[in-house]
């Protein structure tokens, strides 16, 4: 790994970290620079703003999500695939509720970021059988609905989430 890589992890799980122990909306990028043992400046250089430290940081912990869950998936529908994936999922946003919702709130109306994981998983819930956009699209509507329901909801806990995407589901043939 060279310096730069290994200085962007470095602000990545320094932000991880403090977001954990203090929230997001009280985290500092002095604090990350702080902790990651680096310059203010060089946070910035990496990330133009805190919201995009982040993004990232989300990214990359839903990748490790989706590939714990692929471990285990050997389900042969996309609807089964996508309860499979949601329960994994769901667990992860529940847990970190907060930085979930900034990133849903932040990412809204900027959806060119999460575009190609969000294309890849489509696909995933499809493999071994033919692609169909148009149902692949409804599925994440209603999986995406059924986590704005939970995130919004403080006693939602991931069956019942796993349960309401299901009925959701069933209802798309």
């Amino acid at each position: 790994m060279n310096k730069k890589t290994s200085t962007r992890q470095n602000i990545l799980r320094a932000s991880w970290q403090l977001f954990n122990e203090q929230g997001f909306a009280q985290t500092t990028t002095r604090q990350i620079s702080q902790l990651a043992g680096v310059a203010t400046g060089t946070v910035f250089s990496h990330f133009p703003t805190k919201l995009d430290i982040l993004k990232t940081a989300m990214h990359e912990k839903i990748e490790h999500t989706l590939a714990q869950a692929a471990q285990s998936e050997k389900l042969h529908t996309p609807r089964l695939r996508l309860r499979h994936y949601a329960k994994f999922l769901y667990q992860f946003y529940l847990s970190n509720r907060e930085f979930s919702k900034e990133l849903i709130g932040g990412i809204l109306w900027q959806h060119d970021y999460f575009s190609e994981q969000l294309e890849a998983f489509k696909h995933t819930l499809f493999e071994g059988q033919p692609y169909d956009s148009y149902k692949a699209d409804i599925m994440m509507d209603c999986y995406f609905m059924t986590l704005i329901i939970g995130l919004n909801d403080e006693h939602s806990d991931v069956d019942s989430l796993v349960r309401l995407l299901s009925n959701k589901l069933q209802s798309i043939q």
